[in-house]
């Protein structure tokens, strides 16, 4: 066990060069982040995603009918799949869109679809999951359509400062269909330095979205709390230290 003085002897003899060579990496990594920070979804790309959203319980829509607000406000789909009209009726809605769902509840209600608008007020029924060096904790979020990885990152808040930016890895359980797991490396390089879209994929429900840790972060995991905070700010000096959108690993 090293005393104070080890301490120093060993920041001094050992602590620069190791943590030199421990904060190199790729010359790429740097414009990668850059990338990523730069990166923001076209308004029509989003409006785009969310047309393709295929509802279902217990999704909460917000449905306004021109004119008749006995038949506007909130609308749970339930168990059932449908909503609840009232004297209209109750139209089955699950897994429809938006403007599917418009053109349901315009002919229940004897209005023109221009009448009527609806929206996901709540997304409930599908998930994404996320794992490893993401901004803020590993979590569940919910699906909003097929939106991309890079979309995902995007609206998730980005990577942690300790995220290996070549292991992103998307995983599709297929257990409701009994299918064998598919795997999907993604090349953020590719993605954000080449405007190669090919491991871009589109996300469905339920897919699960690993980050890797880099070896730099990993390592600074094992110091003690004492050589941290030396090797820190030294990182931070070098390129693909900063964080990318998100808060820094800690």
């Amino acid at each position: 066990m090293y005393s104070g003085g080890g301490q120093s002897i060993w920041r001094a003899g050992l602590g620069a060069p190791l943590l030199m060579l421990l904060s190199g990496c790729l010359s790429n990594r740097g414009q990668i982040e850059q990338a990523l920070i730069a990166y923001r979804p076209p308004p029509a790309h989003l409006v785009q995603i969310a047309s393709k959203y295929r509802a279902r319980c217990p999704d909460l829509l917000q449905v306004d009918v021109a004119g008749l607000p006995q038949y506007s406000g909130p609308q749970r789909i339930g168990p059932d799949g449908c909503i609840d009209l009232g004297d209209a009726g109750r139209p089955q809605v699950d897994g429809a869109t938006v403007s599917e769902i418009v053109r349901m509840v315009a002919e229940c209600v004897g209005v023109a679809p221009e009448q009527v608008h609806v929206s996901i007020a709540e997304y409930n029924s599908q998930y994404l999951y996320l794992f490893g060096q993401v901004a803020g904790s590993q979590r569940a979020v919910p699906y909003q359509g097929p939106e991309t990885v890079l979309d995902l990152l995007h609206r998730v808040g980005g990577l942690r400062q300790g995220a290996a930016v070549g292991d992103v890895t998307v995983i599709r359980p297929h257990v409701a269909e009994g299918k064998t797991p598919e795997v999907f490396h993604i090349d953020l390089a590719a993605i954000v330095l080449r405007n190669d879209p090919e491991t871009n994929i589109l996300l469905q429900p339920f897919d699960q979205i690993h980050i890797g840790q880099s070896p730099r972060s990993s390592f600074r995991d094992c110091l003690p709390p004492w050589l941290r905070s030396v090797f820190s700010p030294f990182a931070h000096r070098f390129p693909g230290s900063k964080p990318v959108w998100g808060p820094t690993a800690g």
